[in-house]
């Protein structure tokens, strides 16, 4: 039988003090509904009392050391970056845009630390190792992969996504992204001594993978800082899908996934519960590394499966929700089964997450939060400062310190105390000053770097005239069905040559790279307009038309020419403006097409040609000597 004001837990079959929540398990004291795991405590998230473990709160999964109060301003500062995102996109300038989507979150997280006193918890030498190895890898992983993935741009006209594309830029690319941010994680999980707590090693991931994940997205974005005070060029719903890839579902799904993985490694049985779930809290561990893995393998299979930008920017969201979730599960289930604090429940002590005085136990009695969903030097002062009242003796008249004359710390009718006032000037300030600040000095640069369009004075800007080969020297290529004929470039440094059966495709090696395709496709009663742009929006189905090549000939043929820019959208994708140029005529319902891409660059006195030209593509200065080589089956030699 029970002491008084004591009660035996059903599922740590200990005596407890009274209440809602047991203190030493933190599962419900009342009778458990027949088939619900009581292992998983759904019904309340062990950071957050009053919220169900699925329920779709950010601010609670992302900053979960924080009192109510506090997660409301870290609420608001989440709804300021927004603002801001919104607002650098709608006004289209794109270095306070690169500025806001890359440090708004780290920034943010950076003030959870220092507000919720974890910065205090964790030496600083730790926060400063993580943030440097963050920053260098990240410019490091960029810079290594950002011309190999600009150079995978340049997909044929036509093709579907190659398996080797897949799995070097779908899956190598992102799985390397996963397996560098976790390196900070790693480095001071080994450098780590003293006592280790689950939320201190989510604190440590998260901001190891958001310092990696900000230094790669500003150096990916650097080239928008070249584009002036305002992108003009640009479509605005563009803007957008970049806003939210960059700004929102990279940096939370980054930070999901460090916070996952230093969840795991800084997490500790206790003694009492080693042979408790073993299996369970293992298999999760390892299923939350699985769903890490995938997930950034999705994102990168989606970014080279050439959807349409709105179709990437939902999953990529969707994504980031998942991650989050994978996320709010782990933490709740390390606060209910790692090791807790000496248990002492005959003193009292405020619970930061309901304002009550509870017996100091692991677990809150009254809510069930977890003690260890706050940092340890809250815990710390709590202890030393134990919660009183001044009473008077209603006999004697004596006024005494202390707990109320009759008051038991076992009763269930725990006292509540006014919660102290947050400091939403000071975050709100910091953040939006810091926000603004940054946004500002890129934009100042921007203005300061930014080139005018070049302008032309003939003479002596008349260009030069031509200077290459004749089209006679080249190699001639005839399809396998002999319905028509192409010269193309002779394969040596400069360019990588493929043939197949009803065409030729060339990818430049050199200078700006980019892929140049001569070949054939059915016109089945089409118009050489209808297959041109038909080719394009297959490809890539959110190309903006630049203009109209007037006059435009194929092999001597009248037909239908075009230009065309698309922006590259994905979390692994660097910031670049790719040019298309098609041009198409048909004969015998037989279409030749004659199609270059590669990265867009103005043309100018010290580019090109020399002369004005709105091609605007280093490929375009050699295709014009093959569109015209083309010939169809009863044409004439030439």
């Amino acid at each position: 039988m029970s002491a008084p004001g004591m009660m035996e837990c059903q599922v740590c079959q200990t005596d407890v003090p009274a209440g809602e929540y047991c203190g030493l398990c933190g599962m419900p004291l009342s009778e458990h509904p027949g088939g619900k795991p009581h292992w998983l405590r759904a019904g309340s998230y062990s950071a957050a009392s009053g919220q169900k473990l699925f329920s779709p709160r950010l601010a609670s999964s992302l900053f979960p050391h924080l009192p109510p109060r506090s997660r409301t301003v870290f609420l608001i500062g989440l709804g300021l970056l927004l603002a801001a995102l919104a607002v650098a996109t709608f006004l289209r300038m794109p270095a306070a845009l690169t500025a806001v989507a890359s440090l708004g979150l780290p920034l943010l997280f950076i003030l959870y630390l220092r507000e919720s006193d974890v910065a205090r918890d964790i030496p600083r030498t730790m926060l400063v190792l993580t943030t440097t190895l963050g920053v260098v890898i990240g410019v490091g992983w960029v810079l290594l992969t950002g011309v190999a993935l600009a150079r995978a741009y340049g997909v044929p006209l036509g093709a579907g996504i190659a398996g080797g594309r897949i799995l070097r830029d779908g899956l190598g690319v992102p799985v390397g992204s996963v397996l560098l941010m976790l390196v900070p994680v790693l480095v001071a999980r080994w450098a780590w001594r003293g006592n280790r707590e689950s939320l201190d090693g989510y604190a440590i991931g998260a901001l190891g993978a958001l310092t990696f994940t900000a230094a790669a997205t500003l150096t990916r974005l650097a080239p928008q800082v070249t584009t002036g005070l305002i992108n003009r060029s640009r479509p605005l719903d563009g803007l957008l899908v970049e806003a939210g890839i960059r700004g929102i579902a990279m940096p939370l799904t980054a930070a999901a996934v460090g916070g996952l993985i230093g969840t795991a490694l800084w997490f500790t049985s206790p003694p009492s519960k080693v042979h408790t779930h073993r299996g369970f809290v293992r298999g999760t561990l390892i299923l939350i590394a699985v769903v890490v893995i995938a997930i950034y393998a999705a994102m990168g299979v989606v970014d080279v499966a050439r959807l349409p930008q709105f179709v990437v920017l939902a999953v990529h969201l969707i994504l980031a929700g998942f991650a989050l979730l994978a996320l709010r599960v782990g933490l709740h289930l390390a606060l209910l089964n790692e090791a807790q604090d000496e248990v002492n429940t005959d003193e009292s002590i405020l619970c930061t997450e309901c304002y009550h005085v509870v017996p100091d136990a692991s677990f809150c009695a009254r809510c069930g939060a977890a003690m260890h969903a706050s940092s340890r030097r809250s815990r710390q002062t709590r202890r030393e400062d134990r919660p009183t009242r001044i009473v008077e003796e209603p006999a004697s008249g004596e006024i005494k310190v202390g707990l109320v004359p009759g008051y038991s710390l076992y009763s269930g009718a725990f006292e509540a105390i006014q919660p102290p006032k947050t400091s939403m000037r000071t975050v709100l300030l910091a953040l939006g000053i810091t926000v603004v600040v940054l946004a500002g000095g890129l934009v100042g640069v921007s203005g300061l770097i930014a080139t005018p369009a070049a302008l032309y004075v003939c003479p002596p800007d008349c260009g030069s005239p031509p200077t290459s080969r004749a089209v006679e020297i080249n190699r001639r290529f005839e399809s396998a069905d002999g319905t028509f004929a192409v010269s193309y470039p002779v394969e040596a440094a400069a360019y990588e040559i493929s043939t197949h059966d009803n065409g030729v495709t060339a990818v430049l090696q050199a200078g700006d790279g980019g892929t140049m395709e001569l070949f054939s496709r059915p016109a089945q009663g089409r118009s050489p307009k209808d297959i041109a742009v038909g080719l394009v929006n297959e490809t890539y189905p959110d190309t903006v038309t630049a203009y109209e090549i007037p006059n435009a000939m194929v092999g001597y043929q009248h037909g239908y020419g075009m230009a065309a820019d698309f922006w590259p959208q994905g979390a692994m994708s660097s910031s670049t403006r790719m040019r298309v140029i098609v041009m198409v005529a048909v004969k015998n319902d037989l279409a030749l097409v004659a199609g270059a891409v590669g990265p867009y660059r103005a043309f100018g006195p010290d580019f090109g040609s020399g002369k004005p030209s709105a091609a605007n593509l280093q490929l375009a200065l050699d295709m014009g000597k093959y569109v015209n080589s083309f010939s169809w089956r009863g044409d004439p030699p030439r």
